[in-house]
């Protein structure tokens, strides 16, 4: 009878060890709150600059995008003709995120052209660089983003021939919505 108890004593921690382990596993691969963010950067507009982005998430971890960004500076207006310089840029871009799509630290790559139109004199250029940043989704149904990073972005072909240029970028805080 001592023998016929100690399988049945062995075989009940098995039973009850799927569940915790289970709970491992979903941990170990979380997925996003939402697949998709739309941001832009309200405080820049004061400035007359725009920059908004779209991203959507491929993976637990990855995501696409594509962000626009415009800037027009008034430079000296002692110059005949246009006195602005407008900058204009698109880029595609991938991002990293070790935690989980749009929250915590990220790491992303991007592409895309660049133009400048100075005093009538407009240059079109590509570029592709780098970003570092970190993301917050906010609220009870973590709805509200924001984000803040930094990168740099080299310039080449076009009109600079065979000199390149690196320019930095800055996402001073981006506000958005996630869905």
């Amino acid at each position: 009878m001592r023998f016929a108890a100690l399988p049945l004593a062995l075989a009940f921690p098995l039973v009850l060890a799927p569940g915790p382990l289970a709970a491992q596993v979903e941990q170990a691969d979380p997925s996003p709150a939402h697949l998709n963010v739309i941001s832009a950067n309200p405080f820049l507009l004061i400035a007359a600059w725009f920059n908004a982005e779209y991203e959507h998430a491929v993976s637990a971890t990855s995501t696409l995008g594509a962000r626009v960004s415009t800037l027009s500076i008034g430079i000296d207006a002692d110059l005949e003709g246009d006195d602005d310089a407008d900058y204009f840029s698109g880029r595609v871009f991938w991002r990293y995120y070790p935690k989980v799509a749009f929250e915590g630290f990220y790491f992303g790559l991007d592409a895309g052209v660049t133009g400048l139109d100075e005093t009538g004199d407009a240059h079109t250029v590509m570029g592709g660089g780098f970003e570092l940043g970190y993301s917050w989704l906010l609220g009870s149904r973590k709805g509200f983003y924001l984000s803040l990073g930094v990168g740099a972005d080299r310039l080449f072909g076009g009109d600079l021939g065979d000199a390149s240029a690196v320019i930095p970028t800055v996402r001073i805080i981006n506000v958005g919505v996630a869905f």
